[in-house]
């Protein structure tokens, strides 16, 4: 009896272990790069179940992943990251990684598709890039001085005559205060004016430089074609500079999921 005890609490513990594991499941993956660059070999490594493979010559990958996965891509021609599963690749079932060599980004970032069913921008570093601040001191400030007692009274001849001015050991003292003060203190640009339609062409340069025509066409189902249409046409509609930041790179792959719909039902409907 005490065997047939001990033997049902063995299968007990044992099934209430293998319930805990980690259930994952198979996705498929594609890693999409510039077309200059190689997407073969490149190492998707399963951090949480230490299990990793490479990419084909295709760039294409099946790895299996659970919830909160941490995935490691590796390629020599970029620097390592990490991306983090969440639902929608699970739900889905695939999951694609687009390599860009153009914009920094950070180590880790999550791998969320909001709606683009698999499809996520992640930008590998390939150049340190060390932003320089700019140390500029700007008062509403003239620095005009007005005179005061140990000003030098124009057209004195008296002072003239025992060599008062204001040179004083070779340097004019007042002249020097006025260019330093000058140098400190330099007036605000009050003028300055952004053309508005130049501020739409930086823009749009922006988001053509951020990623290549292939991805637009491919993430947004755009013929090739069309591309730089459809970025001046999210430009004016949707998209501002602030969306262009990396920290909003997730709102700004959302926005133009939404603009694309709109633009191909609006003058790409047969």
């Amino acid at each position: 009896m005490v065997k047939v005890r001990f033997a049902l609490f063995f299968l007990f513990v044992t099934a209430v272990s293998l319930s805990q594991q980690t259930q994952r499941i198979a996705v498929a993956g594609e890693v999409i790069v510039t077309k200059d660059e190689d997407k073969e070999l490149v190492s998707i490594y399963n951090a949480s179940s230490e299990k990793g493979v490479a990419t084909n010559a295709e760039g294409k990958f099946t790895i299996e992943v659970a919830l909160n996965d941490r995935i490691v891509i590796t390629a020599l021609q970029f620097q390592s990251f990490t991306v983090i599963v969440d639902e929608e690749v699970l739900k889905n079932k695939r999951m694609k990684i687009y390599l860009n060599p153009y914009v920094n980004k950070l180590d880790e970032v999550f791998l969320s598709s909001y709606d683009l069913t698999g499809y996520v921008g992640i930008d590998a570093k390939n150049i340190d890039v060390i932003a320089t601040p700019d140390i500029k001191l700007s008062f509403d400030v003239d620095a005009d001085f007005a005179p005061d007692r140990f000003s030098r009274i124009e057209g004195n001849v008296a002072q003239e005559a025992l060599g008062y001015n204001t040179l004083s050991n070779g340097a004019n003292v007042a002249g020097l205060i006025g260019l330093l003060a000058k140098a400190i203190f330099p007036k605000k640009d009050k003028s300055t004016y952004v053309d508005p339609f130049l501020e739409e062409m930086n823009v749009v340069k922006q988001l053509q430089e951020k990623y290549p025509a292939d991805f637009y066409a491919e993430t947004y189902g755009l013929p090739l074609d069309s591309v730089d249409d459809f970025l001046h046409f999210a430009d004016v509609n949707a998209v501002t500079s602030q969306m262009l930041q990396p920290e909003n790179e997730l709102k700004l792959l959302q926005m133009l999921l939404q603009q694309s719909v709109i633009y191909k039902e609006r003058y790409l409907k047969d």
